[in-house]
């Protein structure tokens, strides 16, 4: 019989071990600048033998450019590149990107009512990918530095596996990514067309387009309101290859949804935005 407790006890003291050890780890990488944006991939990775169950998630970053002031929060929604099977699939909503504490940090909203049945990432020594953080570039740029929140002791933590809560230090970790050196002045010459997201969006009343140009070509750039009538056009005119940003001013618009296209002759891509007022 004492020999019976005894494996009990152990093996009780092994699992609980086990667990407290097993960590998933977030990391940023995949970084990547075009178009004047700057990006990075967020992962998970989850222990061989682990799963996480994918709950409500508000994951943070801090930022910081050099010099100050060069990067701002590009929010996205959905977000860029977010993983199909915890962004509108499987009971989650649409994956966000937003500025959190007046834009020092930005947060990759992971959104969802369930409150059982969440999606489980099995263990793997391949990192899952989560979604992509983005922010704009001004002016020069020369070095960035990205840190994970660490949940201030007077709050709970803000990463969920199912509806327990993951203490960090105990159940995740995270790692930041190294300062190596200057990136020096970013001047990169695109290598495909794009049109991004405007920014705001909804806006009131002005809003950024930002648009990718690969090679001298006529470019148009057109505002659609919702019944396809074009009400205004921002560019009209033969550009150099690189990348752009135009403005629009709706104040003389009414709130309601809107289109931007981009026009060459090798492409056309048309993308929709939010005026309220």
């Amino acid at each position: 019989m004492k020999k019976i407790l005894s494996l009990i006890i152990l093996l009780v003291f092994m699992v609980s071990f086990s667990q407290a050890q097993n960590k998933v780890t977030f990391s940023l990488g995949n970084k990547k600048i075009s178009g004047g944006i700057c990006a990075y991939t967020v992962y998970a990775t989850v222990p061989v033998g682990q799963t996480w169950h994918v709950g409500g998630c508000n994951i943070r970053v801090t930022f910081g450019g050099n010099p100050s002031g060069c990067l701002t929060v590009h929010a996205d929604s959905p977000a860029d590149s977010a993983n199909p099977n915890i962004s509108g699939a499987n009971g989650y909503q649409t994956m966000t990107t937003t500025p959190i504490n007046g834009g020092v940090a930005i947060g990759l909203n992971i959104l969802t009512f369930n409150t059982t049945g969440f999606y489980g990432f099995v263990g793997s020594t391949t990192p899952y990918r989560l979604g992509r953080i983005r922010f704009n570039i001004t002016g020069s740029f020369w070095a960035d530095t990205m840190h994970f929140r660490n949940s201030p002791t007077i709050f709970p933590t803000v990463v969920y596996d199912s509806l327990v809560q993951l203490v960090y230090n105990t159940t995740y970790q995270t790692i930041d990514p190294l300062v190596t050196g200057v990136e020096g002045n970013i001047t990169t010459t695109p290598t495909e067309y794009q049109l991004y997201q405007n920014y705001p969006n909804p806006f009131n009343p002005t809003t950024t387009i930002k648009y990718d140009v690969p090679k001298s070509s006529f470019v148009k750039i057109k505002i659609y309101d919702v019944t396809g009538k074009i009400i205004t056009e921002l560019v009209n005119r033969d550009m150099e290859a690189g990348s752009y940003e135009v403005n629009w001013n709706a104040a003389e618009y009414a709130s309601g949804i809107y289109f931007y296209r981009l026009e060459s002759k090798d492409f056309s891509k048309v993308m929709r935005m939010v005026l309220i007022k």
